[in-house]
């Protein structure tokens, strides 16, 4: 037992003497850090915000606040060097840092930080050209460069441009570009330094080169496109090296209201214009211009009009005429085309976009409504486009499945047309209507309910078909066939002057009232001629004179009040188909007044 005890005490003893040699009863043997609070000021007293303080040599940093104090904490024992930054410029100041104590106090101190703005001298301009301008000053420190600028002279104080460079340099130049020739500009210029002082200049101006403008573009033309509501443009290219490109404008309008529609690189000579409106007529201008910003006189206006299918409203007027069709037009069911008096259209015989129900002429195809209404002074006239236009250089005007009563002709013309109007299950009326030289004037075919009246019917090859309308006081002139009947048509007052008059090919035509009488010293062949037997045409009163057979196959009674006399017209020139005071036909109608074109004259 007294053993066990010598071994625990010495045991003990040898602990004590460890912990006695190593320390370990002692709290820490390193050192305690410091801590250092001050402010920053310039030599004027200032506190500057946002100085950057550090110890040399570690990475600490403080940054000071409103009132340009700092604070650096756990700094190492001994000296240190503390470094303020402020502005680009540095002030350092060595401090002895006591371990485990603050110092407080430690102020650093600036020269006197500059407060002045650079003073800007010697503004010029140089090196002024069509679209630059080189702007020079000096300040008396380094500072950034700033030119601020605008259209226009001195004195109206807006700025819309600037140019600028970051360089901190006492000579200073700036280079204004893209500016436009011939052009006032006013500007002034501005300098900001390292304390972010800024210099500002007085207002200058200057004006830019005129320059050449380029040439106007030449050959310069509007066609067709390919596809409707497109138009095609195109020129001869301008060769002047610096030519940037060219400008189109468009207008409704011939002489007025022109909007750019596009601008289009100098390598080009040709634009399509899209989203355009079918059946309108457009004009184009165009322009050359150049890299300065120099534009050439605009060309003569060019026009076209869109073929394709109309699906709403449009008016021709007479101030944009002619219209040049080159393409069908096709006006459907609920959409109405309304052409002013005075207005001329003219077909070309290609069609450029070709309806795939229409003929290979170009052609107007009515489905809806077409409402042309001259009047005697201003008529519509419908023509070809050829310069050396003849029968059938353009297919004609096509009425198919209307009945709108908005479908009126009046007062028009139409000329060397396949036919002038062809009627398929429609019911146009058609009154006071010239056509001319047609291989078919007017082929109303089986529509009826029609007013076909007071036109004049001249030089076709067929003036009329009909089956079944109402055809009344027209004049049919040196046509080959005057008229075709195939129904129950009224034929009644017309004046025919034909090789053959009237041709019953079908049905119970009434043909009554009439003069059938060839003018030409040489007569004519068929006055009335039944080509069917089982035809049974209802002829009377009528005056059929001057033919070779007046009544050929006719196989119904032709002597019931007809007679065979000269209607002794007025005649002149141009011939006047009136009747003369001493006519048998003023006393030979139905009625026992006057036959022909000319009963109840409007």
């Amino acid at each position: 037992m007294k053993y066990k005890n010598k071994v625990i005490a010495f045991i003990l003893l040898a602990v004590v003497a460890l912990f006695g040699t190593t320390g370990c009863f002692e709290t820490s043997t390193k050192p305690v850090r410091g801590n250092v609070t001050g402010k920053v000021y310039d030599s004027n007293g200032k506190a500057l915000h946002r100085a950057k303080v550090t110890v040399y040599g570690t990475s600490m940093l403080a940054e000071t606040d409103e009132l340009g104090k700092y604070v650096l904490n756990g700094i190492e024992p001994g000296q240190a060097k503390l470094t303020a930054t402020y502005n680009e410029k540095s002030v350092v100041r060595v401090v002895e840092v006591k371990r485990g104590e603050t110092i407080e106090g430690f102020d650093l101190t600036f020269a006197v930080i500059d407060g002045l703005p650079p003073v800007i001298t010697g503004v010029t301009v140089a090196s002024i050209t069509e679209n630059i301008a080189v702007i020079n000053w000096v300040t008396n420190e380094s500072a950034n460069s700033i030119v601020d600028y605008a259209t226009g002279p001195v004195g109206l104080g807006i700025y819309n441009m600037c140019a600028s460079d970051t360089g901190m340099v006492t000579e200073h130049s700036l280079t204004l570009e893209n500016l436009l020739p011939g052009q006032i500009y006013h500007f002034r210029v501005r300098a900001i330094d390292f304390e972010k002082n800024e210099g500002m200049s007085s207002d200058y101006q200057f004006i830019t080169e005129k320059g050449d403008a380029p040439a106007m573009p030449l050959n310069f033309a509007a066609e067709v496109a390919p596809e409707q509501e497109k138009l095609s443009l195109f020129w001869q290219p301008n060769t002047e090296s610096d030519l940037a490109g060219y400008n189109l404008y468009r207008s409704e309008s011939m002489n007025s209201n022109y909007s750019k529609v596009a601008s289009i690189d100098s390598q080009n000579t040709g634009y399509i214009d899209e989203g355009l409106r079918v059946a309108s007529k457009y004009y184009y201008k165009l322009s050359a211009i150049d890299t300065a910003g120099n534009e050439s006189v605009h060309t003569q206006p060019v026009s076209a009009l869109t073929p394709g299918i109309l699906v709403d409203n449009r008016v021709w007027t007479k101030q944009n005429s002619p219209y040049i069709v080159k393409g069908d037009i096709r006006i459907r069911s609920g959409a109405t085309l309304t052409i002013e008096p005075g207005v001329e259209v003219r077909f070309t015989q290609a069609d450029m976009i070709p309806d795939t129900q229409g003929a290979s002429m170009t052609s107007l195809i009515v489905q809806g409504a077409l409402y042309a209404v001259g009047t005697e002074q201003n008529k519509i006239v419908f023509t070809s486009a050829e310069d050396a236009p003849r029968k059938a250089c353009w297919d004609g005007i096509q009425y198919i499945g209307t009945t709108n009563a908005q479908n009126i002709m009046r007062y028009a013309s139409i000329m060397f047309a396949d036919t002038g109007i062809k009627s398929v299950d429609s019911s146009p009326s058609i009154e006071n209507t010239v056509f001319g030289s047609c291989a078919i004037g007017l082929n109303i075919g089986l529509s009826t309910a029609m007013n076909v009246r007071y036109n004049t019917i001249q030089d076709c090859q067929i003036g009329i078909i009909s089956a079944g309308s109402n055809i009344r006081n027209n004049l049919l002139l040196d046509n080959e066939l005057g008229v075709a009947l195939l129904g129950g048509d009224y034929f009644e007052y017309n004046t025919v002057d034909c090789l053959i008059g009237v041709q019953v090919d079908f049905g119970s035509p009434t043909i009554k009232n009439n003069i059938i009488a060839r003018t030409s010293t040489v007569k004519g062949i068929y006055g009335i001629s039944q080509s069917s037997a089982d035809a049974t045409p209802q002829i009377s009163y009528n005056d059929v004179y001057n033919f070779t057979i007046p009544y050929n196959d006719v196989t119904t009674a032709t002597d019931t009040f007809n007679i065979d006399a000269d209607p002794l017209f007025v005649g002149g020139h141009p011939y006047n188909y009136r009747l003369q005071s001493s006519s048998p036909c003023l006393t030979a109608d139905e009625n026992g007044g006057e036959l022909g074109r000319y009963h109840e004259q409007q």
